[in-house]
């Protein structure tokens, strides 16, 4: 596979999106016998809740105020070339408008952090802490071609199973389980076919939203998952993003930016472990018109009364087999 070499301020209620259409094509969608990659993790181990918080801003992938880079407005612009070719779900331009952190960061959400440097000090999935919880998962990846066909979103032969469970700090228990892989529609995102192996993405790779730093990537999986909590159906198109990365988390659990990567053995947050397993529930639904803002149903209460609307989840003692 080859290796690519080269979130308006954001609310509580507003971030990561992906996809379109509910559905995905039978055709496409057939699965080899044995998967190429498993990922996992067993109950016992350590797991995060991330709630939202602040992000600094990586001057590698975003530049500085006098000279702003992964902006808003190319992204913006293309995608609407994109919807008038044909190319494009007509819903994305306006998506791109409400959350614009899954291609840049506006300049006027840009703002200065204490030591000089640019922050986006709205809520975001990305902040510098989590919240241990107890939790478990298990993805499969069937990875049948290295780029995006064309198509709509759910048209591609890759395929993934995913069941994740845990918990909330307050005690609430959730399950997510994929229903079928998607290619995001988005300016620049180029997901292997909606499964992908042994790549890079986010940071300034154009691939996942740029708050990331830039990361290899064992394998991740973009698609559309049914979210139950406390036991009942609460979400069935809910938008999934898991990745498998080298590990971006120090010891005392801040987020590397892209200048910082990789990590030495000795900042990585568990000791002896080069990897873990980042599982996001996004605040939309997929729906065969198009991508639609519908927050992640959690029952965790945030400080301000309002529930979160999306779920980090963090694996930290994950395995991988191939």
């Amino acid at each position: 596979m080859t290796i690519r070499k080269s979130i308006a301020a954001v609310s509580a209620a507003g971030m990561l999106a992906a996809c379109t259409n509910i559905e995905a094509d039978p055709a496409t969608a057939a699965q080899n016998d044995s998967p190429d990659l498993v990922t996992k993790q067993d109950a016992g181990n350590i797991v995060y809740w991330v709630p939202p918080g602040p992000r600094k801003l990586s001057p590698t992938v975003f530049g500085t105020a006098e000279d702003p880079k992964m902006t808003l407005q190319p992204k913006l612009q293309k995608a609407q070339e994109m919807v008038e070719a044909g190319k494009m779900p007509p819903s994305v331009p306006q998506l791109l408008k409400d959350l614009p952190i899954l291609v840049g960061v506006p300049e006027k959400a840009r703002s200065q952090g204490p030591d000089g440097e640019q922050i986006l000090d709205q809520p975001t999935p990305f902040p510098n802490k989590g919240q241990i919880i107890e939790g478990s998962f298990r993805a499969e990846f069937f990875d049948e071609v290295d780029e995006d066909t064309p198509g709509k979103p759910g048209e591609t032969p890759d395929s993934a199973n995913l069941t994740a469970e845990f918990t909330d700090p307050q005690g609430n228990d959730y399950k997510v389980v994929l229903d079928h892989v998607v290619k995001p529609p988005f300016p620049g995102y180029q997901t292997d076919g909606g499964v992908m192996l042994d790549d890079v993405h986010h940071g300034s790779t154009g691939t996942g939203t740029p708050l990331m730093p830039q990361v290899w990537s064992i394998g991740a999986l973009w698609g559309i998952g049914e979210v139950h909590v406390n036991g009942e159906v609460a979400a069935k198109h809910q938008v999934v993003h898991l990745m498998t990365t080298e590990t971006v988390r120090t010891t005392d659990y801040q987020l590397a930016l892209q200048e910082d990567m990789p990590l030495a053995p000795d900042e990585w947050h568990v000791k002896g472990q080069p990897h873990h397993t980042h599982l996001i529930v996004l605040p939309m639904e997929g729906t065969p018109e198009g991508p639609v803002f519908s927050p992640v149903p959690t029952a965790f209460e945030l400080p301000n009364g309002e529930t979160q609307p999306f779920m980090h989840i963090m694996f930290e003692e994950d395995t991988v087999e191939r």
